[in-house]
C-alpha cells in the first residue's frame, strides 16, 4: 500500500482514480501544496521518476489535485524542470497540480 502524507490530507494513491492522460484536466490556478517542504518532496520525487524512467523504464503514479477530485495518471517522466514535468507522449504539467507522485 502506498500512502502519501502531507499537512492537509493523507490518500491511499493505489485507491485515486486512474485516469488515461492528463491531456485536458482542469486544474487550478494555484500550487495545489501549501507548505515549502511538500513542493521540495514533490520535486525530489519527480527528478527521481525521471531518472528511473530513463535509466530503468520505470513509471510512476502521479497525483493530480483537480477541482473534479484527485485523480492519478500511470506515465513515465522524461523530466522536470522549476515549472513543469514532462510525460509520455509529449504532456506538460504544471508542477502547481501535482499532488503527489510515487514511483512504481
Amino acid at each position: 500500500m502506498h500512502i502519501y502524507f502531507t499537512m492537509q490530507n493523507v490518500i491511499n494513491i493505489r485507491e485515486i482514480e486512474l485516469i488515461p492522460s492528463a491531456e485536458g484536466v482542469k486544474i487550478f490556478d494555484y500550487d495545489v501544496l501549501t507548505r515549502e517542504e511538500d513542493r521540495r518532496v514533490r520535486r525530489v520525487a519527480l527528478d527521481k521518476a525521471a531518472t528511473l524512467s530513463k535509466v530503468s523504464g520505470r513509471k510512476a503514479n502521479i497525483v493530480l489535485k483537480t477541482p473534479a477530485g484527485y485523480k492519478r495518471i500511470q506515465t513515465l517522466v522524461q523530466g522536470v524542470d522549476a515549472t513543469s514535468a514532462w510525460i509520455e507522449n509529449g504532456v506538460v504539467i504544471p508542477l502547481m497540480a501535482i499532488y503527489a507522485v510515487d514511483i512504481l
